[in-house]
């Protein structure tokens, strides 16, 4: 193809150059001038922690020294828990600090992130000062999201030990249950764990889809019909299921520990720092010291609980119990709703059977039992005497014909 031998076309070199040789050219000189920027800049940073911190700062809408000012002042405005906790793990290590504190050059010649840990690392006891607003945030934070979890807990806790109705349903479902297991070793029982109420809807009967949870709930709707309202005692139960009891203990005891060592460190610290903070980490050591009793009573009312369900109170876990509960209630009342189901079924079955049943019976013939005209056996003196009677009344008798003679037969 490149060996094709013909007139030349004329280039416009002119044109070309303006517009497109001057263009890149500008181009390249702002790469150039870019980069130079780029060397001028001083730092001391290793590359991946700066890129890091770099995208940390750019989270901010002020300027780093606003920023070192106010992580001075204590002012958790511009920060929440996560942007703190990033900042600790980005802090300039040991001979960071001291290439920084020793440069005398000129400052805008050093980095973005090198003039923020230049201003940063000048205030007295920052690191602490960061742990302070860090673990005061995480009060905040704790206390707010777990205050509204431990009350759902207790009240939950009281609606187990208080409702009436759960106990006259598993007392019913007690006897039940010693009825079918008379003749073996499990009749005659006292009671049975709270977890077995979720083997009611695997126990199958001879007939197609009825569970004993559905004969059961039958029994209730014929002699105890109030009992269908306990899926309302238990819905309280059904929302305290996603809690964890054991993390919320574990995580409260956890931050009330960090709050009495920031707490002892603070005492220890600078005079700026313990004026700054003392009454600060005491107002979140109060808070969080109010929601562990919380958590104590919480603890407290479990035990209780399990010694009126008859369990183990060092193995019950509210979770597991509140799971276990809601999902019964899913079942409780999914099977009322197939009972009733069933029951509507059954009584269109039955109204269509009545309605086949009237239409043949209205479409077939009425079965009569036909009989033959019986003529009765007429006497001769009977006889006569109608035929006497009717000629009295002037009624004409048939007239036979007349014989012909052996003579008009001829003619």
């Amino acid at each position: 193809m490149w060996s094709v031998k013909d007139k030349d076309i004329e280039l416009n070199a002119g044109s070309l150059e303006t517009l497109f040789g001057m263009k890149a050219a500008e181009q390249k000189e702002k790469r150039n001038l870019g980069a130079a920027r780029r060397e001028d800049k001083i730092t001391f940073i290793c590359n991946d922690k700066m890129q890091n911190l770099s995208i940390l700062l750019k989270q901010f809408k002020c300027s780093h020294e606003h920023l070192v000012l106010s992580i001075c002042q204590g002012d958790r405005t511009h920060f929440d828990v996560e942007v703190l906790k990033e900042l600790l793990k980005l802090l300039p290590q040991k001979s960071e600090i001291e290439s920084l504190r020793s440069y005398r050059g000129d400052a805008d010649k050093l980095s973005n992130v090198d003039r923020f840990y230049s201003a940063l690392v000048a205030v007295p006891c920052y690191e602490l000062r960061i742990e302070c607003m860090l673990v005061c945030e995480e009060t905040a934070s704790v206390v707010d999201m777990l205050t509204p979890k431990a009350k759902l807990l207790g009240d939950a806790c009281q609606s187990v030990r208080e409702s009436h109705l759960l106990a006259r349903f598993c007392k019913f479902v007690l006897d039940v249950g010693n009825f079918l297991n008379y003749e073996s070793h499990l009749g005659n029982a006292e009671g049975f764990r709270i977890n077995s109420l979720l083997t009611l809807n695997e126990t199958k009967s001879n007939q197609s889809n009825v569970t004993l949870l559905h004969y059961i709930l039958e029994e209730v709707e014929l002699n105890q019909p109030e009992l269908q309202a306990l899926p309302d005692d238990l819905e309280i139960c059904e929302k305290a299921a996603g809690v964890n009891f054991k993390h919320c203990q574990s995580e409260t005891s956890a931050l009330l520990k960090r709050l009495k060592d920031t707490a002892n460190t603070v005492s220890s610290s600078v005079e700026d720092v313990t004026k700054q903070y003392a009454i600060v980490i005491e107002e979140s050591l109060q808070a969080c010291q109010a929601l562990d009793e919380k958590l104590s009573e919480i603890d407290q009312k479990r035990r209780e609980l399990a010694a009126y369900l008859f369990e183990d109170a060092s193995q019950l876990s509210l979770e597991d119990l509140f799971v276990n509960l809601k999902t019964f209630r899913t079942q409780f009342i999914n099977a009322m709703f197939e009972n009733k189901s069933r029951k509507e079924s059954l009584e269109k079955q039955k109204n269509r059977k009545k309605h086949t049943d009237d239409s043949k019976t209205r479409q077939k013939p009425e079965n009569r039992k036909r009989t033959k005209d019986v003529i009765p056996p007429q006497n001769d003196g009977f006889v006569r005497d109608d035929l006497l009677a009717d000629i009295r009344r002037g009624f004409n008798l048939k007239k036979a014909r007349p014989r012909c003679t052996p003579l008009e037969r001829l003619n």
